[in-house]
């Protein structure tokens, strides 16, 4: 509840600006599906690394911090 709270979450922002050059994509794997968010802009990308690294610390999911790149 209280990280729904917040309300300055971290690249959120950014994100709303810049949403018309960045495309979401949802895709269908094994395990369920994942969503593949793309864009070219470095500040999306940056607001992006934010958004997601404070999601995964706030609700706990294990995932990695660090960004990779796809192959």
């Amino acid at each position: 509840m209280l990280v729904h709270d917040t309300k300055n979450v971290p690249g959120a922002e950014t994100l709303a600006k810049l949403k018309d050059k960045i495309r979401y994509t949802y895709v269908e794997t094994p395990r369920g599906g994942r969503v593949d968010v793309v864009t070219t802009d470095q500040a999306a990308i940056a607001a992006v690394h934010k958004f997601l690294t404070f999601q995964i610390s706030e609700h706990h999911t294990g995932d990695p911090l660090t960004v990779r790149k796809r192959p």
